[in-house]
C-alpha cells in the first residue's frame, strides 16, 4: 500500500473495526481488483495507446479546474 508520513498504510489502518479475517480478506480483493485494473491498462497500451493519451489530456484538464 501507499505511505503516509513515512508509515505504510496498512488495509487495518483503513478498517480498523474489521476482524483479521475481514482484513486478509478485504486485502485480497484490493489485489484482486487492482490486478484487473492493471490487465486493462495493459490492454488498452497494446491495442489503442491513442486512448490513454487522451485520458491523461483530459486528467490534466481537470486538474487544472480543480475538479
Amino acid at each position: 500500500m501507499s505511505k503516509k508520513d513515512g508509515k505504510k498504510i496498512t488495509i487495518a489502518d483503513i478498517y480498523p473495526n474489521l476482524s483479521s479475517e475481514e482484513q486478509s480478506d478485504a486485502e485480497a480483493t484490493l489485489h484482486r481488483y487492482l490486478a484487473v485494473v492493471k490487465r486493462i491498462y495493459e490492454n488498452i497500451s497494446e491495442q489503442d495507446p491513442k486512448i490513454l493519451t487522451e485520458l491523461r489530456r483530459r486528467a490534466k484538464i481537470k486538474k487544472r479546474k480543480g475538479a
